[in-house]
C-alpha cells in the first residue's frame, strides 16, 4: 500500500509594516536633506498713485450753417455719419454733453435730424444755441 501524503499548503504572506516604515524614514530623509531654493525676483518700484483709467470730459460740439451744413468738431458730416462720428469721439472722451449751435436761417429739420440722431446714440444732456 502506498502512503499518501496529504500536501498541507501555507499561505505564505508577506509583512508590509518593514517597508513601509522604510519608505518613511527614507521620505523624512530626502525633505530633512533637502535645501529649499529661495527664488530669486526683481524688485519692482511700483507708483504710488493710482495711474487713471478713465477718458477726459468733453463736450461734444455740433454747428448747423445757414445752407443746412452740419460740422462735427469743425469737420463737415453728413447725417449719416452723426452717429459714427459720436461714437468714434466717445472712444477718446467721455461726453458730458453736446453742444449744437444752429444758424437762425438753417432749416428746423436738419436740426430735428441732428438732435434725434444724438439721442439714437446716447440719452446726453443737450444745448443748442443760434449763431448771429
Amino acid at each position: 500500500m502506498v502512503k499518501q501524503h496529504k500536501k498541507t499548503t501555507t499561505n505564505a504572506d508577506v509583512d508590509m509594516t518593514p517597508m513601509l516604515d522604510i519608505v518613511f524614514i527614507l521620505l523624512i530623509f530626502f525633505i530633512v536633506t533637502t535645501s529649499f531654493v529661495k527664488e530669486r525676483a526683481i524688485e519692482v518700484n511700483r507708483p504710488l498713485a493710482k495711474p487713471s483709467l478713465e477718458n477726459p470730459k468733453k463736450q461734444a460740439q455740433f454747428t448747423i450753417t445757414e445752407n443746412d451744413s452740419i460740422y462735427f468738431a469743425n469737420r463737415l458730416i453728413t447725417p449719416e455719419q452723426i452717429i459714427a462720428n459720436l461714437a468714434l469721439f466717445a472712444a477718446q472722451f467721455e461726453m458730458t454733453n453736446v453742444q449744437v449751435t444752429a444758424s437762425e436761417q438753417s432749416s428746423h429739420k436738419t436740426l430735428v435730424t441732428l438732435l434725434d440722431k444724438i439721442k439714437q446714440y446716447q440719452d446726453v444732456p443737450i444745448s443748442i444755441s443760434t449763431s448771429l
